[in-house]
């Protein structure tokens, strides 16, 4: 990274929130990083330093991920859109952008129907909660519940998870996959309770649909909005978020060509080059 990310964190009656912030000066723009095997610096290597030069960027590790630990509550959708508003909060920011990836969009808009004054724009990428069910639902909702979780955390190797991120995350080659695949197993590693997957996953995954579907809502969220998402997402295929930008009046869609469900880390100039020509265009368009 060129611009240095400076550590903080804040003790809640919950637990610990680790986060990190870059940039001195401009409007805030606050980025949500994915579930899983995930964490503030990792989704946003590329796009938090990029967005520091002309923006006060702040990369929260959301709860349960990265060094947000302990945590002695759920985090799940409501949760978590709770938590933002707090961090907010204790950041001073009455408003702010908000970036999402997966899961993180699924909070950042959700946030933004719950708290429309808070949020100046909203960008969602690759975006989880605006589906009914994810592929092969079933045997998802299984394998993201306990014990299989666990043994799913337990299972995973070093060169598995670069597998997994090389053969289906991925849709083509990506520059420093060693170091990612490395940070991704440190993230599952250092996971406390030793899941495979985030609360928000094993919570809002239901037997038969999802349990957050934000589509039916999203007319309702009016401030200028961006969605970017893969051409080759096979976990959030791209037809939804082409519906998700439809329901939403003020927002366009950028497709990202030959990527998949990572795109901030797949194809990092592209989706960089999307987000700031956003954040660049005056309020009223």
């Amino acid at each position: 990274m060129t611009v240095d990310a400076v550590p903080g964190g804040v003790d809640l009656a919950e637990g610990h929130l680790a986060y990190h912030t870059m940039g001195e000066q401009g409007p805030p723009v606050v980025l949500l990083h994915g579930g899983g095997m995930d964490r503030g610096l990792l989704s946003w290597r590329h796009l938090g330093p990029d967005l520091a030069r002309g923006h006060r960027v702040f990369l929260p590790d959301m709860p349960k991920h990265g060094d947000s630990w302990p945590w002695a509550a759920r985090a799940d959708q409501a949760g978590q859109v709770g938590v933002l508003g707090r961090l907010l909060d204790h950041w001073g920011l009455d408003s702010a952008t908000l970036v999402g990836l997966s899961m993180g969009s699924a909070v950042a808009a959700g946030f933004a129907l719950e708290y429309p004054e808070r949020v100046d724009r909203l960008v969602m990428i690759d975006s989880g909660g605006i589906q009914d069910r994810v592929p092969a639902h079933g045997l998802a909702y299984v394998l993201v519940k306990a014990p299989l979780s666990r043994l799913t955390a337990l299972a995973l190797t070093p060169g598995l998870v670069h597998r997994g991120l090389r053969d289906r995350t991925f849709k083509g080659p990506v520059a420093g996959l060693d170091d990612l695949a490395a940070a991704a197993y440190a993230e599952l590693r250092a996971k406390r309770e030793r899941h495979a997957y985030s609360d928000w996953q094993r919570h809002e995954i239901g037997p038969r649909s999802m349990r957050t579907d934000l589509r039916p809502l999203l007319g309702r969220i009016d401030c200028p909005a961006l969605v970017v998402h893969g051409a080759q997402d096979d976990l959030v295929p791209v037809r939804f978020a082409r519906e998700a930008a439809e329901r939403m009046p003020n927002a366009r869609l950028v497709v990202v060509e030959g990527a998949g469900h990572w795109s901030p880390v797949e194809r990092p100039a592209e989706v960089g080059a999307a987000v700031r020509a956003f954040l660049e265009e005056p309020s009223h368009a």
